[in-house]
C-alpha cells in the first residue's frame, strides 16, 4: 500500500495541498485581473485558483502507470483511487478548519471547497473525455468562472461556484456534489465514455 500510495504521488499532493493553504494564509485577499465576458470587470481571488496545482497532481498520479498492470496486480483499484479521493478531501476540510480556528482565515474555506469541487469536476471530465483533457478543463475553470460567472451588480452567479463566497452555502452544496458524482462515476467507469483511446483507471 505504501509504494502505491508513493507510486501515485500521495507525498508531492499532500505536499502541493499544504503549501496552497500556507501561501492562502500568505496572500488573502490578493486578485488577479480577468477580463471579462459578461458584467463587470473580473477579478479571481488567488486563493479561488491555489487548489487546481494540487488536484492536477492528484488527477496525474491516478492515471499515472500502466492501467493493464495494475488491474491485474491489485484487487479493487478502483476503490483504492476512490479512498485517494475521499483522503485528499478530508485533508484539505481539516486543514481548513485548522486554519479557520486558529487564525480566523475564510479564504481556507474557499480553497478547501474549490479543491473538492476541482477535483469532483476533474473526475467527471475523465471520466467522459480522460485524464488530460480534465486536467486542461480544471485549470480553465476558475478563469471561466471569474470571466463570465459575475452578474451586474458584482455577486456570483449561482452556477459559478469557485467565486462564491467563502461562507456559501449553495457553492459549498455544489462542490460537494460535484465531488459525489466524479467519485461515483471513478469508481463504475473503467474507459471514457466520448474518447475509449484515452486511458483511466
Amino acid at each position: 500500500m505504501i509504494w502505491w500510495l508513493k507510486a501515485k504521488g500521495a507525498p508531492q499532493v499532500a505536499a502541493a495541498t499544504l503549501a496552497a493553504y500556507l501561501l492562502a494564509i500568505v496572500v488573502r485577499q490578493e486578485a488577479i485581473p480577468v477580463p471579462a465576458v459578461v458584467g463587470p470587470s473580473g477579478q479571481l481571488l488567488v486563493t479561488q485558483i491555489l487548489g487546481v496545482l494540487p488536484v492536477v497532481l492528484l488527477l496525474h498520479g491516478i492515471d499515472r502507470g500502466d492501467t493493464i498492470t495494475e488491474e491485474v496486480a491489485l484487487r479493487d483499484r478502483g476503490r483504492r483511487i476512490l479512498a485517494l479521493c475521499c483522503a485528499f478531501a478530508l485533508l484539505a476540510l481539516l486543514l481548513a478548519a485548522g486554519i479557520q480556528l486558529l487564525w480566523d482565515r475564510p479564504e481556507a474555506l474557499s480553497l478547501a471547497r474549490n479543491c473538492i469541487g476541482f477535483l469532483g469536476t476533474a473526475l467527471i471530465v475523465r471520466t467522459v473525455l480522460g485524464p488530460g483533457i480534465a486536467a486542461i478543463c480544471i485549470a480553465a475553470l476558475p478563469l471561466a468562472c471569474a470571466a463570465a460567472g459575475r452578474r451586474p451588480g458584482g455577486s456570483a452567479q449561482p452556477w459559478a461556484w469557485p467565486i462564491h463566497e467563502p461562507t456559501s452555502y449553495l457553492g459549498a452544496g455544489e462542490a460537494a456534489f460535484l465531488f459525489t458524482i466524479g467519485c461515483g462515476l471513478a469508481l463504475l467507469r473503467k474507459l471514457p465514455l466520448l474518447n475509449p483511446l484515452a486511458r483511466t483507471n
